[in-house]
């Protein structure tokens, strides 16, 4: 059985989306069958892997609004789209700000929409990488919900960090009422690092001290790099447009981690 990864931020520019791609397909270099799902009405996921979000026809929507519906007459593949990478997409665009609108007006089972599609494909992937919107919303709750592990992708700047108690106060409220008590926070990945400045230190020591104790933070962080900004124009990884650089080795590091993380708690 897959295990399905949520990487989740209320806030913007934490450098979600580059995570969810780069821990995708690291994953997939590691040999394992990965499907990232956009969760994002942005698109950025799928955009940043080189699709037309908006000429799209099949969308995560389009299989949310099946589940709602109770249509399941379509196979385990449908809609989703491969990347030369060798990671699954299931795409999204700016149809899915309309859903979460459908979903509000559900009045049984409006935070398992998600989880029920996914659970139908489950058994296709090692990992299903779930890269949520920037918002606590009924759309991340789904999310929260469907996820096994929640990996928080945090800038490393003090706005940050105050920002984080209230993602936590989510998942918390996710596992006591019973919505997914086997929720778990994989971790804390500092990312957009500038590893020179004290600022960055100032923050490490802040979240080691409020958090050290019950959330894992990842030895391994993401350094600041215009080639990281560069490459989901080209519509690849970071491992295929900079393969010898500091991201692409951070990335990649980091999927270890990961990974004996997994092998920690089995």
């Amino acid at each position: 059985m897959g295990t399905i990864i949520a990487i989740a931020n209320q806030k913007g520019g934490v450098g979600k989306t580059t995570t969810a791609i780069n821990l995708g397909i690291g994953l997939v270099n590691k040999g394992n069958k990965v499907l990232l799902v956009d969760l994002d009405p942005q698109g950025n996921a799928t955009q940043g892997l080189g699709f037309d979000a908006d000429a799209l026809e099949v969308t995560i929507s389009t299989m949310l609004r099946k589940m709602i519906s109770k249509d399941y007459a379509f196979t385990k593949k449908y809609g989703i789209l491969a990347h030369p990478e060798g990671i699954d997409l299931m795409p999204a665009n700016i149809e899915l700000s309309i859903l979460e609108t459908e979903l509000i007006s559900l009045f049984f089972g409006r935070e398992k929409i998600l989880k029920a599609y996914l659970d139908m494909i489950l058994d296709e992937y090692d990992y299903i990488v779930i890269d949520c919107m920037p918002s606590l919303n009924l759309i991340t709750i789904n999310a929260l919900v469907a996820a096994n592990k929640v990996i928080i992708p945090l800038h490393a700047q003090y706005y940050s960090v105050r920002g984080l108690e209230q993602l936590l106060q989510t998942i918390g409220s996710v596992k006591s009422n019973g919505l997914n008590e086997s929720l778990n926070i994989s971790g804390i990945l500092y990312t957009c690092v500038n590893d020179r400045t004290t600022s960055f230190r100032d923050v490490q020591v802040i979240l080691k001290n409020a958090y050290g104790e019950n959330i894992r933070i990842y030895d391994h962080y993401i350094p600041r790099s215009v080639k990281a900004e560069e490459a989901p124009s080209y519509g690849k990884s970071i491992y295929e447009y900079d393969m010898a650089g500091k991201v692409s080795q951070a990335y990649g590091q980091f999927t270890d981690e990961f990974l004996s993380t997994i092998k920690e708690r089995r």
